[in-house]
């Protein structure tokens, strides 16, 4: 029987909605319906695959928003507070997947109100909303996925709220504003794909050592 606050979250995520709620999950009693096990394994194909769209949609906003000279480039290169200042994936699996997980709910209210404020600084039809919608879905499929890695770890998510900063209140600073933050998810993704693939191989050398182990200690038992 899947826990009603797991069933509100996964449906919430599709909606755009986020519900806080933390948890430990029976797994014997409520497995986490519509969660693969390789969640792991699918957040790390996800990272890679959503590193190049961010670095695309990066470029796209700077050249977009008029923002290529290298003063205003270095405005965009402060750092945001709500992303990790340390790498993650040097941390236990469950607090790496919990930071990542406040991350992107961070992530994913920053993309909304970045595509709030182009519908009024850009032409309708622009491209760079497409590319602003389509990092939106990104951003919850991952969101998604790492929900699912904790669950299937007997644990559900919580988010540590950072306090919000000052609204921006003129163009120029939205402007600033949206390149901070899609400056810094670029190379929070950057930095999550290539540590994670690093750590991929000894995954699975570590796995198959484990089976041969069990296999020999089955050899064993029966001769």
């Amino acid at each position: 029987m899947e826990t009603p606050c797991l069933s509100r979250y996964l449906g919430a995520l599709t909606q755009g909605l986020f519900i806080q709620c933390l948890a430990h999950v029976n797994s014997s009693t409520a497995p986490c319906r519509g969660c693969h096990r390789n969640s792991l394994d699918k957040i790390t194909a996800k990272t890679r695959q959503m590193e190049k769209e961010a670095k695309e949609l990066f470029k796209s906003y700077l050249t977009h928003q008029g923002l290529l000279t290298s003063e205003l480039r270095r405005l965009c290169n402060e750092a945001v507070q709500w992303f990790p200042t340390e790498n993650i994936t040097d941390q236990p699996k469950i607090v790496m997947l919990q930071e990542l997980y406040r991350t992107l709910v961070h992530m994913k209210d920053a993309l909304e109100n970045i595509r709030k404020q182009q519908q009024v600084l850009s032409t309708p039809g622009a491209a760079l909303l497409g590319k602003l919608e389509s990092t939106q879905w990104a951003v919850r499929g991952l969101l998604s996925n790492t929900v699912c890695a904790l669950c299937l770890k007997g644990i559900l998510p919580n988010s540590r709220h950072t306090p919000e900063r000052a609204a921006a209140t003129n163009a120029f600073q939205q402007k600033i504003e949206g390149c901070k933050v899609l400056g810094n998810y670029s190379k929070f993704l950057e930095k999550l794909a290539r540590d994670s693939g690093k750590k991929a191989p000894q995954a699975l050398r570590d796995q198959k050592k484990r089976r041969k182990g069990t296999k020999r200690v089955e050899d064993s038992s029966r001769s």
